[in-house]
């Protein structure tokens, strides 16, 4: 008894043909790729456009006002650098930036035999608005609010605590600083509106 031929079950595929259908294929790909590259912009690239001016530019564009406090002052140098790249406090800018900023401490673990903390939560909490510059009701164009925290271990030494204490709190700004660039970046994103001329005085 002769076994059956496999060949004559199914119809063999020409070489040519399957190796033509996989180049279409990849080609296909290639072109719907490069047709949705341009769908997607990082949201601080350097050719973002929001309105004409790109949106690193509509950043420089905020002042940041005075902020009370070692915490505030943290905070505001954090979020100048980072809406300007270093260039400095814009003054004489169509807008600018009012922050008020808390800080609290809280307890996370205490010894039980002294009685006394030996972990800490250092939190930083900001509310900021915007407004046009030279304003004199300073109706905000947008407002937000951010917070950060940071842990500290405590020690018996008090300036070994400070120090500590400190640092955290510089850490929580940072945090602070990079969610207000976000959310200010957001409202651009949104907005999508041309620059507000600065108020009479």
């Amino acid at each position: 008894m002769s076994s059956p031929d496999s060949s004559s079950s199914a119809p063999r595929v020409p070489h040519a043909v399957s190796r033509r259908t996989a180049i279409l294929r990849v080609a296909a790909a290639g072109l719907m790729a490069g047709a949705l590259a341009g769908c997607f912009q990082p949201l601080y690239g350097e050719n973002s456009t929001i309105g004409g001016p790109a949106l690193l530019e509509r950043m420089q564009d905020v002042e940041i006002m005075q902020i009370q406090g070692s915490i505030g002052n943290e905070l505001r140098n954090d979020l100048i650098y980072d809406l300007t790249g270093g260039s400095g406090n814009p003054k004489g800018a169509p807008m600018q930036m009012i922050i008020t900023v808390q800080s609290s401490v809280s307890t996370a673990l205490v010894n039980t035999d002294s009685g006394l903390p030996e972990n800490q939560i250092i939190r930083v909490t900001a509310n900021w608005r915007l407004i046009k510059a030279g304003d004199p009701k300073k109706v905000p164009l947008v407002e937000g609010a951010g917070s950060g925290t940071a842990t500290i271990d405590s020690s018996a030494q008090r300036y070994a605590n400070y120090a500590a204490t400190r640092d955290a709190e510089a850490r929580a700004a940072r945090v602070v600083a990079e969610q207000i660039k976000a959310q200010l970046a957001a409202y651009f994103v949104r907005r999508q509106a041309p620059l507000p001329a600065p108020s009479a005085g």
